[in-house]
């Protein structure tokens, strides 16, 4: 933000202050000052008037005048500007002048035979930026009023251009300083000097004959104010300094009041020809469809959801933005309707960017404004359309609003203030700093207080934003810088970490990539798979797009979409996997998803094997061993009604009764897209929790071991774990190891059966055992498994 140091200086007192305290207190207090510069910078300059004005003998644009500069006499200088012409007050540079910011200096010279002692001035020269300049006013020289002063020395001063210009960089939190009334207060309480902020009393206002209204929750507060009998004409140049040095080109005065008031108070106003509306009735509205032709002289495609002000059923207005083109004000007004109103900023915002177009109005309405300050600034503006464009006759406000003028109380302790900065401040200490910032206390008792925030302070919300308002305004010299107190610890990596790190480089070494998908997914992805989660998924508020609107529930659709991508691209064969968080409504934690597609290993087309369920379920295991997880730790069971997992080639995996994790196949309709997938999804951080299994040392025999085949006919709904267990309980001791090393159904085995063998390994630490002693043990194990599960040998 760029503002005039000389118009703050009329709001508060800061006589015998150096431009660079004003900066490094402020700086200091968190408005950073980029920048200072001088809006114009020249020496030896003064007022004259051209008292003759005839053509140079030697060319047809040069003029050679003759410039009545009072004390210093009557000067000769040549000039070729097309508006120098006699009775023309002007700025001239005196020879020995230095213009210092457009590096000109002025001496003695002849130009075409003719001697030229100075030179008439334009303010570019002077060092004003050409931007903020009129037409007439860069193709020629400045012309000054009639009442100038001949042979005033302090040109600068005379045309209010002796001004340093503030870059200042305003924070978004601290929007109330894109006013200058704010930055008077600012300013004022850093420095402990008094403030004044002009009131406004107008007298004898006429009817008001408006109607507004707001039929959209963006817009809570609307208000205009009829101003007749207004002369349009140029502005003072007192204004016209000012504006320029806040980088805002001057155009009238009608147009600079609105423009002049935005920069007093932050509040953007809308300035609208009266006797051009069609209505006496303003809508603010957000449904309208149409083409809008703005000030700019460019049409723009208005679509519902917009904000506009209409009059009638005509848009006047694209609401915070710019105004309408028919209604706009011109040489010819005689009657304005002033509009000031209180937009929601993201709606400006997204309006302003779909449309391409910014302006000063939107950037503060998007920024945040004071929201109760709308009737004080009708009234200034009223009162600057008397003082500089003659207006006659002023009417009431009409004003809609939403808006409870209730200040929201906030509620906090000294105590709480020296705890979170670090230091005693005493009551008086703090009290004094909320006194100069006009924020009002009510306490509670010796401690505890609550506090009143003026109504332009909108970042003042908690007691948090009243802490910092104290260590701003007192300092940074006051903390005594200490060490944080915490408790050390050792580096290197957390039991945790370290088992995700080893699940990882396990996975990786058997050939699995891992990769990484977005966290925020559609709503129709997040609801393809939802295995483990049933919880309400957490929605984005503002998403960026519809494909980035939820945090997913799942990894599983997640990587199916990485599969579906390396197949469509003849990456066939795929093993995958991802750990991530899982966040919803209700929960947090970790999962660990693995797909696997195609082919075991790629050795030649004849030797094709594809995945199975105990591949998946071998990884799993795999990963139990990691954990250091025994198969006592957790459970399997079958998957039943599961519309995503194959019915009989898919498992689920338990932890007590709560289920955290399924593997298998993936349903048959899936099959057309994927081909045979199988998947493994786990709450890893409930496997995270469990102590490790207890490792039992065991004496290795040295006698021989005897090995056993079994092949048992069961139904296909016994689990070999049940009979494994079985197996080892009437083996007791004698039993060292058993594995199943084939699974078979089909044809000789009856519908609904299947046949499972296992090799049981017999041993003793005591002698070489022989049948007699294997013998009862294996009949007891086939009695047992008959009589629990019906299983029979298979013949």
């Amino acid at each position: 933000m760029r503002v005039s140091l000389n118009l703050i200086k009329k709001f508060v007192d800061l006589e015998n202050i150096s431009v660079d305290e004003i900066v490094n207190k402020l700086t200091f207090s968190g408005l950073e000052v980029e920048e200072v510069s001088k809006i114009a910078d020249a020496t030896n300059l003064v007022i004259g008037q051209i008292i003759e004005c005839k053509n140079h003998p030697d060319s047809d644009h040069l003029h050679v005048l003759k410039v009545d500069l009072g004390k210093f006499g009557i000067e000769q200088i040549v000039c070729g500007a097309p508006n120098a012409r006699t009775g023309l007050k002007v700025i001239v540079a005196r020879v020995g002048a230095e213009l210092k910011k457009t590096k000109i200096n002025i001496s003695k010279g002849v130009i075409r035979g003719v001697e030229s002692n100075g030179m008439c001035c334009s303010l570019s020269e002077l060092g004003v930026e050409k931007s903020l300049l009129s037409q007439k006013q860069l193709e020629g020289i400045e012309e000054l009023d009639e009442d100038a002063p001949i042979g005033e020395e302090n040109v600068l001063r005379y045309l209010h251009l002796d001004d340093y210009i503030l870059d200042i960089n305003v924070l978004a939190n601290r929007s109330d300083c894109l006013a200058v009334f704010s930055l008077a207060k600012e300013l004022g309480a850093l420095f402990d000097r008094k403030v004044n902020i002009p009131e406004i009393n107008l007298v004898n206002e006429e009817e008001n004959h408006f109607k507004v209204d707001s039929l959209t929750t963006d817009c809570p507060q609307f208000s205009v104010k009829e101003v007749n009998n207004i002369v349009v004409k140029p502005s003072p140049k007192e204004m016209q300094a000012y504006l320029m040095a806040s980088g805002i080109r001057a155009i009238n005065n009608i147009v600079d009041i609105g423009n002049f008031v935005m920069l007093l108070t932050g509040q953007p106003l809308h300035m609208y020809d009266k006797d051009k509306l069609t209505s006496d009735e303003f809508i603010v509205k957000n449904d309208k469809n149409e083409d809008f032709v703005a000030l700019d002289d460019k049409t723009y495609k208005v679509e519902n959801g917009d904000l506009c002000v209409t009059v009638g059923d005509k848009i006047c207005c694209l609401a915070g933005i710019m105004g309408g083109k028919y209604s706009q004000v011109d040489e010819n007004t005689k009657n304005v309707v002033i509009e000031s109103a209180n937009f929601l900023g993201s709606t400006v915002r997204r309006t302003s960017v779909r449309i391409g177009l910014s302006s000063d109005s939107s950037s503060h309405f998007v920024k945040g404004i004071d929201p109760h300050q709308d009737e004080y600034v009708l009234s200034l503006a009223s009162k600057l359309l008397i003082d500089f464009a003659d207006a006659k006759i002023i009417h009431k406000n009409a004003r809609y609003t939403t808006l409870d003028n209730k200040i929201e109380e906030i509620k906090c302790s000294y105590s709480y203030i020296n705890k979170r900065l670090g230091e005693e401040f005493t009551k008086e200490e703090v009290n004094d700093v909320f006194n100069r910032l006009d924020i009002k206390i009510k306490n509670i008792n010796d401690d505890e207080f609550v506090a009143l925030p003026p109504h332009h302070r909108i970042d003042l919300k908690c007691d948090a934003n009243l802490s910092e308002e104290i260590f701003r305004f007192i300092g940074l010299e006051r903390i005594k810088p200490t060490l944080p107190k915490m408790v050390t610890t050792v580096g290197g990596l957390s039991f945790e970490q370290k088992n995700k790190k080893n699940i990882r480089e396990h996975l990786i070494a058997n050939s699995f990539n891992e990769v990484l998908t977005y966290t925020l997914v559609s709503p129709t992805l997040d609801e393809k798979f939802v295995v483990l989660n049933n919880d309400e998924p957490i929605k984005i508020k503002n998403p960026m797009t519809i494909e980035h609107s939820l945090v997913r529930r799942g990894l599983i659709s997640s990587l199916l979409e990485v599969l579906s991508y390396n197949l469509s691209h003849q990456n066939k064969d795929v093993r995958i996997f991802e750990i991530s968080d899982i966040t919803t409504t209700k929960d947090s934690y970790q999962e660990l998803c693995v797909v696997m597609n195609g082919l075991k290993e790629y050795r030649t087309s004849l030797d094709k094997e594809e995945f199975t369920f105990y591949d998946i379920k071998g990884v799993f295991e795999s990963i139990m061993q990691i954990l250091g997880l025994d198969f006592k730790r957790y459970k399997l069971a079958r998957l039943t009604d599961n519309k995503y997992f194959h019915p009989g080639r898919s498992a689920k995996i338990l932890i007590g009764k709560d289920v955290v994790g399924i593997m298998g196949e993936l349903h048959p309709t899936y099959s057309k897209e994927f081909g045979r997938t199988y998947v493994l999804d786990m709450n890893l951080s409930k496997f995270l929790m469990l102590k490790t299994s207890q490792k039992k040392m065991q004496v290795i025999s040295k006698f021989p071991s005897v090995e056993r085949d079994y092949a048992l006919v069961v139904k296909k709904d016994v689990t070999a774990e049940e009979m494994i267990s079985s197996i080892k309980k009437q083996g007791s001791s004698m039993i060292s190891s058993v594995e199943i090393f084939d699974v078979y159904e089909g044809e000789f085995l009856p519908i609904g059966f299947k046949s499972i063998a296992f090799k049981v390994k017999y041993s003793s630490l005591e002698k070489t055992l022989t049948d007699n002693d294997i013998n009862p043990v294996e009949e007891k194990i086939i009695s047992a498994l008959n009589s629990s599960f019906g299983a029979y040998l298979r013949s």
